[in-house]
């Protein structure tokens, strides 16, 4: 079970730098899991060093369960599941599901 989180505010509170965060802003990430921050079309464009789960990690899950909602995060997630493993389980709400659609 893991969440999704929109890049700059999770990088904001990871404390990261602010040449990360520039960085972000200058590739256009909308959002980050495990420590990697994605752009729109699922591009990796940053990773933190992290000591648990890797991305590559999940192909060996049965379900990965991703939870995570609201309006301000459904570009995120729409990102996110565009490399999301096929086992991906999204648990969300109607306003983050309302923009994954269009």
């Amino acid at each position: 079970i893991h969440g999704i989180g929109d890049a700059l505010k999770m990088a904001h509170r990871r404390q990261s730098s602010q040449n990360v965060i520039d960085n972000l802003q200058h590739h256009q990430a909308v959002g980050e899991a495990f420590g990697y921050y994605f752009d729109a079309q699922g591009q990796i464009v940053h990773k933190v060093k992290t000591i648990g789960l890797q991305l590559e990690d999940l192909e060996n899950k049965d379900f990965i369960f991703a939870v995570a909602g609201g309006q301000s995060k459904g570009e995120a997630i729409k990102a996110y599941l565009s490399i999301a493993p096929e086992n991906t389980v999204l648990i969300t709400d109607e306003a983050a599901a309302k923009v994954i659609l269009q």
